[in-house]
């Protein structure tokens, strides 16, 4: 648990960088004719210096063309590059079809992400028929050697009375030649009324034959309030190839029933609550949380939140309390913060109490440029404190 913990963390900070890079760059784009609109951002971390470079190409002028790019370099002492996303998408002016190449993250339908090397091809109906194909390489760091190795599938829907879209998904993976996965899938999407909306999705292991993961959803709404119930299913083994070790060393399936109520308490005040109840491997637990956000303005570009977490299902038991917070202090400056503090049930001489926290302060002056920087501190059951600094410098260009 204690790896897993550092590990999220430093994923999370990486992730958070990059929606926050893509996010902005998406945010910036304004409604002219501008030629050519890029966007390019560095990001360095104290323990180990890293480079993340995003590029964005869009057109107005012939908006069913667009690129994206994104670019991970690593330093010392193993200095690493590879490209995470080097695509070019063309869509039909009316919407009838697009077809996207490249290295790209697929998702679609039941189909689990995967990060490929190859192409997608969709096709939809004035009468709301859309069809989807896709093929391509398996990504591997570097561009490494991947002999026989491919991924290929498809999906079919159909939006019916405009209210209920209806799909069938189908991948196969394979491995050195060798079928590594299998599977069908399905998912639907309904709203017979404006206050109530459904959700499921599932898919099936042909090679293993089993349920690989399966969720349903349903939710209804009224102001100020909304409920959902859920319930889901996954197999380990089966979310891996059939190839990998871990997936011969034993299939621990997880089952979650639950639910989800969001309270508009004030204007600007929610509240939500969450609590399910969860089967590892047969063995019984549960895991919820209460959260309250308060936004200081009406477009929430300010906002505090305080949230009381408690995972207690099998060797997971811990009790946490995170607080978070993000305030304009005018003049293209921003501040944000966040702090939790997690208690193991049995800490095993590992520390009774592990926190973590971050402060970050962002400049956006005119011209297209973003400088942020932060700082974070956190003590561990690996290590009695820790300090990281993160920076990024971004400049949008205009190019016409």
């Amino acid at each position: 648990m204690v790896c897993k913990r550092a590990a999220t963390r430093r994923h999370r900070r990486l992730a958070a960088s990059v929606a926050l890079a893509l996010g902005t760059a998406c945010g910036s784009s304004k409604a002219r004719a501008d030629p050519l609109r890029l966007r390019a951002d560095a990001v360095a971390e104290t323990q180990s210096p890293t480079g993340l470079v995003v590029l964005q190409g869009r057109d107005d002028v012939t908006p069913w063309i667009g690129a994206e790019g994104l670019l991970w370099a690593g330093a010392k002492p193993d200095a690493t590059a590879d490209i995470l996303v080097l695509s070019m998408r063309l869509r039909e002016p009316h919407g009838w079809g697009e077809v996207r190449a490249g290295r790209f993250i697929l998702a679609t339908g039941a189909i689990l992400p995967v990060q490929i090397d190859g192409a997608e091809v969709i096709g939809r109906a004035p009468w709301g028929s859309t069809v989807e194909t896709f093929g391509g390489l398996p990504v591997v760091p570097r561009f490494g050697a991947r002999p026989y190795d491919w991924i290929a599938g498809g999906r079919v829907s159909e939006t019916i009375a405009s209210g209920a879209t209806v799909g069938f998904s189908y991948v196969q993976r394979r491995e050195d030649g060798q079928i590594s996965d299998d599977e069908v899938g399905a998912d639907l999407a309904a709203a017979p009324a404006r206050w109530f909306d459904v959700a499921a999705h599932g898919s099936y292991d042909l090679t293993n034959p089993g349920v690989t993961e399966a969720r349903a959803s349903a939710a209804t709404r009224w102001e100020p309030w909304r409920v959902e119930l859920f319930a889901s299913q996954r197999s380990p083994s089966r979310l891996l190839p059939a190839t990998s070790l871990f997936s011969v060393l034993g299939d621990f399936a997880s089952q979650m029933v639950g639910g989800e109520v969001r309270w508009k308490a004030a204007p600007r005040l929610d509240l939500l609550a969450s609590g399910a109840g969860q089967s590892v491997g047969g063995e019984l637990g549960g895991n919820g949380f209460l959260r309250a956000t308060l936004r200081l303005d009406d477009r929430g570009d300010g906002n505090l939140g305080l949230e009381l977490r408690r995972q207690d299902v099998s060797t997971a038991q811990w009790t946490g309390v995170r607080a978070v917070g993000s305030v304009p202090l005018g003049r293209g400056l921003r501040y944000s913060t966040e702090l939790e503090i997690a208690a193991p049930d049995h800490p095993d001489g590992r520390g009774v109490a592990w926190p973590w926290g971050l402060m970050a302060l962002a400049w956006r002056p005119h011209g297209g440029w973003e400088l942020a920087g932060a700082v974070e501190a956190s003590s561990t059951p690996v290590h009695r404190y820790e300090m990281d600094a993160l920076l990024r410098l971004s400049r949008t260009l205009e190019i016409r």
